[in-house]
C-alpha cells in the first residue's frame, strides 16, 4: 500500500542538514508537502542521522524553509525524510510550488 500523501515532484533545490553542529550542503531531489528525498553530502553518506534532524530548504523564495524531519529510508547517498515540524506558512509555500509545477504541466507523481 502506498503511504504517500499529496503530490510529489522531482526538484533540484539546495538543502542543508544541521548535524552535530555542522551544516552539510545537500540537494533536495524529490519534494512533497509532507517530505522530501535528499541527495546527501559526502560527509553524511552512510551515516545514521538523529531521530529528528533540522534542515533548511531553499526554494529560492527569499528565505529558507526551516523544518525538522524524521528519516524514513536511506539507500546509497539518498535519504527520504518525513517532515515533523514546519510552519503552516512554509508547508503552504511548498504546496504552492507544486501547484505551479502542475500549472506548467510539469509531471507530478
Amino acid at each position: 500500500m502506498d503511504r504517500r500523501q499529496g503530490a510529489r515532484a522531482q526538484v533540484d533545490f539546495p538543502v542543508s542538514a544541521l548535524v552535530d553542529g555542522h551544516r552539510h550542503r545537500c540537494r533536495a531531489i524529490d519534494l512533497s508537502p509532507t517530505g522530501m528525498i535528499v541527495e546527501r553530502a559526502p560527509a553524511l553518506a552512510g551515516r545514521a542521522l538523529p531521530a529528528v534532524t533540522p534542515f533548511e530548504l531553499d526554494l529560492g523564495v527569499g528565505r529558507p524553509i526551516r523544518l525538522r524531519a524524521r528519516p524514513v529510508w536511506d539507500r546509497d547517498n539518498l535519504l527520504a525524510v518525513r517532515f515533523v515540524v514546519m510552519s503552516d506558512a512554509d508547508r503552504l509555500t511548498i504546496a504552492e510550488h507544486l501547484d505551479e509545477k502542475a500549472r506548467r504541466h510539469e509531471p507530478l507523481h
